[in-house]
């Protein structure tokens, strides 16, 4: 009876972090976070490299710099498979965004929400982004757009 117990805390643990960030349930509680903050705080271990961490819910401002364009992401799924993510999201695309203090990162974003974003949200209006963060780099945090809230 005592190890039943201890598999059931353990999934309750773990149970989080087997859904995929595209498919979470989009109750899910994402962190309020300062983007420049963000920014600063979240950085690589060592310099040069990229810390792949599990994927963490995020909400933020930020300023549309330039709309989505397709490009290869590799990185991405390569981090999002070592935290096995299943199933992947669909990611294509990266766009740009600026910071309240005027610094413009770029952002990668599911394609699901490429259409409505270029369609709806003009660049230079700021938006609140849902997304999750993935890795750090030199750059700051590497995040994923999936969802805006107006």
């Amino acid at each position: 009876m005592n190890s039943f117990v201890l598999l059931f805390a353990l999934l309750l643990v773990l149970l989080p972090w087997a859904v995929a960030p595209a498919q979470q349930d989009a109750r899910e509680d994402y962190r309020q976070v300062n983007l420049d903050r963000f920014i600063e705080t979240q950085r690589p271990m060592k310099p040069g490299t990229k810390t792949i961490l599990p994927p963490r819910g995020v909400r933020f401002s930020a300023t549309i710099k330039r709309h989505p364009e397709k490009i290869t992401v590799k990185y991405l799924y390569t981090a999002l498979s070592v935290m096995n993510v299943e199933p992947l999201p669909v990611v294509n695309h990266r766009m740009f965004v600026a910071t309240d203090q005027g610094k413009v990162i770029p952002l990668y974003v599911e394609d699901r929400m490429v259409k409505a974003i270029r369609k709806h949200l003009p660049v230079e209006r700021r938006v609140r982004f849902l997304g999750y963060h993935v890795y750090n780099y030199s750059k700051g945090p590497a995040i994923v757009i999936s969802g805006v809230e107006d």
